[in-house]
């Protein structure tokens, strides 16, 4: 009797010590790779993003609103501020007065104030990465901000920007620890770039990195003084974990709480297990067969379009996303509330497209269709869009390419045609079109150029009347539909697969979740 009454107490000693605050469950991530770059500047790939934003704090948020059946999402109708408590823009709309909330700190103790937003400004102008993209090409700012007073500071651009404060909810805005920095720089490195990679300089997100041991995992600590309260959650602990698949077997048996970047099949594999819940959202990721405009036969607009008639749109959408995505329509996200949607849009039509191909430039040649071999569902569709070629005469073959040889060649402008994403992180016309169909740019891989649109792309930035804004960026769909460089596929939803007990969820427009909303139920 004693010996089974000291087996009680043992096991409700044990169980009531996993109960106490410092055995608190711990939210286990499992990621498909490691964090490639710390630097705000500079950061490129998404993983890189999930961390940002947990360590670091923009200084301007989408603020949450509940939409239909209850989700949680950051509305991209504006902006509003965290670090920065408010701003006035000139009558000209080039400057813009900006107050810094005061009272604020980094993770170090250092106070955040119009010196560091300062600093953090001239750096991203001085370096290499999307921190100046941003400010140069979407805010046409190309200098540092006058600094007021301690808590303010004038920003001047060189034309009007509609998107001078969104463009601030990038991670790339958050502020750093000059000092630390400083500390860090070298004659050949003088902002650091090279210590940054791999260090957090100063730190004002939810969460602090407390240990990183690379490709296997990564500890996150709820940070005491985050402004808007401590994360709910007090540990984070990412696996790095490369198979889709074994992430979604781990979050199946309950090892891991979220299973991140899961493909459709995965997804499928999950729905409906026990303690597994699949949280979906309407996305603007948009999903494209690119036809290099540069490269024959599709440098003929008679065989783009073709092309654009001859595929099974509805097959791609049941059969490869299993109905959970929409229709793309044409060059603009049906998210953004700018697109024509079917109005103007291309529907299959084979005898259409026959016509156009026999009286195009073709010669009957086979076209390679280049595909990224790590995306399950770009080989679905290629097969699908390979077929319908082949219904019309025109023969193509698929090459399946590394990851990082599709990326080189891709950015090179070398792939004839291509199934390709574009997810625009800031969800407006502008953005998103210059960013991948304005004539030259980096983004631009099936290098298409029209002029008329680079003018409406242009004119669109210092245009502030919507009504007028709405009959630019109509005509510059309108063109590029036409011109078909792309033919228009899909918008899959976003999925993303993790334990029943979480809950918090908010989705925004760049898809990188927000670690300090989630919550246990």
């Amino acid at each position: 009797m004693r010996s089974k009454l000291s087996a009680i107490i043992v096991a409700l000693v044990a169980t009531l010590a996993f109960q106490t605050p410092t055995q608190a469950r711990d939210l286990v991530v499992g990621i498909g790779g490691d964090i490639e770059t710390f630097d705000v500047c500079c950061a490129n790939f998404i993983q890189s993003h999930h961390a940002l934003y947990a360590v670091y704090e923009p200084p301007v948020i989408y603020p949450t609103i509940e939409v239909a059946g209850g989700a949680l999402v950051g509305d991209p109708a504006g902006v509003v501020g965290t670090v920065f408590e408010s701003w006035e823009a000139s009558d000209d709309g080039l400057a813009y007065t900006i107050k810094i909330r005061k009272g604020l700190t980094l993770q170090n103790g250092t106070p955040i104030n119009a010196e560091l937003v300062r600093y953090t400004i001239d750096r991203n102008l001085n370096t290499p990465g999307g921190g100046a993209w941003l400010l140069k090409n979407i805010a046409f700012v190309t200098k540092p901000p006058e600094v007021v007073d301690e808590y303010t500071i004038r920003l001047v651009g060189d034309a009007a920007s509609p998107m001078i404060m969104s463009q601030f909810y990038m991670t790339s805005s958050a502020m750093l620890d000059p000092a630390i920095v400083q500390e860090h720089a070298t004659d050949e490195d003088p902002w650091a770039n090279e210590w940054m990679t791999r260090n957090v300089a100063g730190g004002s997100g939810p969460y602090k990195i407390v240990s990183h041991i690379p490709d296997q995992e990564i500890v996150f600590e709820a940070w005491d003084g985050y402004h808007s309260g401590k994360a709910p959650i007090d540990r984070m602990v990412w696996k790095i974990i490369p198979s889709a698949a074994q992430r979604a077997l781990l979050l199946r048996s309950g090892d891991i709480d979220i299973a991140e970047g899961l493909g459709e099949e995965e997804i499928k594999s999950l729905e409906g297990a026990s303690g597994v819940q699949i949280v979906k959202a309407p996305s603007g990721n948009q999903v494209y067969f690119g036809m290099n405009n540069s490269i024959a036969p599709f440098n003929d607009v008679l065989v783009r379009r073709a092309v654009s008639y001859a595929i099974n749109y509805d097959d791609i959408l049941q059969n490869v996303y299993n109905g959970d995505a929409g229709r793309l329509w044409g060059p603009l996200s049906e998210t953004s509330g700018m697109s024509l949607g079917e109005s103007a849009g291309y529907k299959q039509d084979v005898a259409k497209a026959k016509e156009l191909l026999a009286s195009s430039s073709y010669g009957g040649e086979t076209v390679t269709i280049s595909i990224d071999s790590a995306k399950a569902d770009r080989e679905l569709i290629a097969v699908r869009v390979q077929a319908a070629l082949r219904d019309i005469g025109l023969n193509a073959e698929i090459e399946r390419v590394t990851p990082a040889v599709y990326s080189e060649r891709k950015v090179a402008k070398q792939l004839q045609s291509t199934v390709d994403s574009m997810l625009a992180w800031i969800d407006d016309p502008n953005y998103s079109l210059s960013l991948v169909l304005q004539c030259g740019v980096y983004g631009n891989y099936m290098d298409y150029c029209n002029e008329e649109v680079d003018d409406i792309i242009k004119a669109g930035w210092g245009e502030s009347d919507p009504d007028k804004r709405r009959a630019m960026f109509d005509r510059a769909q309108e063109l590029i539909i036409a011109d078909a460089p792309w033919a228009f596929l899909a918008q899959p939803d976003f999925k993303l697969a993790m334990s029943s007990d979480l809950g918090g969820y908010v989705h925004y427009a760049n898809e990188i979740p927000r670690y300090h909303n989630y919550h246990w139920k």
